[in-house]
């Protein structure tokens, strides 16, 4: 039985500002966004449904494992362990996780239309309601639900301790694991589009999805007692520091015609590269000389943009489409705060705390899904409100970077 709902109580080493925005991340976001109408442990994207994404799909990939971290943290295991049940059924027999479940739409493939293409474009959702390849050119989120997956069987194994239950999971979490592994080249990169975003397209090696992905494999090496996925992790990670280094901070991408961009400034990359462990001592301290007190990463007064000069953005790297990802968005915000904790800068961390809960209070206590930069222009068509990703994060970096850093 799912718990009575009660209100949330802040920790007690929150001041007055950060506590009522914790109590209000929870309680009207990430709790108000659990739904056991459409079963017990589901949750969706945002509080209200109806803004947008769907009232019965699940995503996993960064929306479900930030609310499930979230949820963990509030106390809300059984539905955590439920949801959990949920999205390693569709574990396709390659090892395959669904970036997105509509079973709303089973068994139907829907055909996008692009304004700058030609030919439709096949998104294809299987009998079972699973979503297994994007339909965007490049398919982005390529490897993002695996390597989320492996990440939230870690942070469930570390909340609860629960040796019978990691035992449990090996069946699951190898297979997962070896897709993952197959998807890493000679070179020690992992192909595709973004990781995290759809435009830029950042084909067609991310440097995101290079430091996620090796991260998560540090991860399934402990969880599967597996040392050949930590020898995989060392091998991107010595890929990483030679190739995606470009003298004073990382490549954004590798094209595969164009080869290294690096020109729009600090990027999101760049705090990818320092809290997954992704770059030498060197390349850290020339990092962190630009990063720390960098203004250019702040939208519209909230954290986290993706870089720091998004008017530099060709169209040709949008793929003649739109802006929208050129935004401030809530999973880049979390990089910046585990680099950040990574680094000692705990007066950081507050600080992006503080710009986040002050943009949700003029905001009912809700968060847009997307913040956009002054020098892109006004982009606000696309505003989805209600969004638990800020939310969500807002409670993970409260417990991981401020309180129980050591769980990180």
């Amino acid at each position: 039985m799912a718990p009575k709902p009660v209100p949330t109580v802040a920790p007690d080493t929150l001041d007055a500002e950060l506590a009522e925005a914790y109590v209000a991340c929870a309680d009207r976001n990430v709790l108000a966004a659990l739904n056991p109408k459409v079963f017990f442990g589901y949750f969706s994207v945002c509080a209200d449904p109806t803004q947008g994404h769907g009232a019965d799909t699940t995503y996993p990939g960064l929306d479900w494992g930030q609310s499930a971290e979230a949820l963990l943290w509030l106390g809300r295991k059984a539905e955590v362990l439920a949801s959990w049940d949920y999205v390693k059924s569709f574990l396709r027999p390659d090892g395959l996780i669904p970036f997105a479940i509509n079973p709303g739409l089973a068994g139907q493939t829907v055909y996008c239309e692009l304004p700058t293409f030609k030919e439709k474009f096949p998104l294809v959702i299987e009998p079972n309601g699973g979503i297994y390849r994007h339909w965007f050119p490049g398919n982005p989120l390529f490897v993002l639900a695996n390597t989320t997956f492996l990440q939230m069987a870690d942070v469930i194994y570390r909340h609860t301790g629960d040796e019978a239950w990691l035992s449990a999971q090996r069946p699951i979490l190898q297979p997962a694991t070896d897709w993952l592994m197959k998807q890493v080249n000679a070179e020690g990169f992992v192909p595709g589009g973004a990781f995290y975003l759809e435009r830029p397209s950042r084909l067609d090696h991310d440097g995101i999805a290079q430091c996620y992905v090796a991260h998560a494999l540090r991860l399934a090496a402990r969880l599967l007692d597996d040392p050949a996925c930590a020898a995989l992790a060392e091998r991107m990670t010595a890929a990483f520091r030679d190739r995606f280094w470009a003298g004073d901070h990382c490549v954004e991408y590798i094209h595969p015609e164009r080869g290294p961009i690096s020109h729009h400034g600090l990027t999101d990359v760049d705090w990818a590269a320092i809290a997954t462990d992704m770059v030498s001592p060197m390349q850290v301290g020339r990092l962190w000389a630009q990063l720390r007190d960098n203004r250019g990463f702040l939208y519209h007064g909230i954290p986290t943009g993706i870089a720091t000069r998004p008017e530099t953005y060709e169209a040709w790297e949008m793929q003649f489409l739109d802006r929208h990802d050129l935004a401030a968005m809530g999973r880049v915000w979390y990089l910046e705060a585990w680099a950040r904790w990574k680094m000692g800068d705990r007066d950081g961390v507050i600080e992006s705390l503080r710009h986040v809960a002050r943009v949700g209070r003029a905001n009912n206590w809700s968060w847009h899904e997307r913040y956009y930069s002054e020098k892109t222009g006004d982009l606000s068509s696309y505003r989805i409100n209600t969004y638990c990703e800020y939310p969500a994060n807002f409670i993970r970096i409260v417990h991981r970077f401020l309180l129980e850093g050591k769980n990180a």
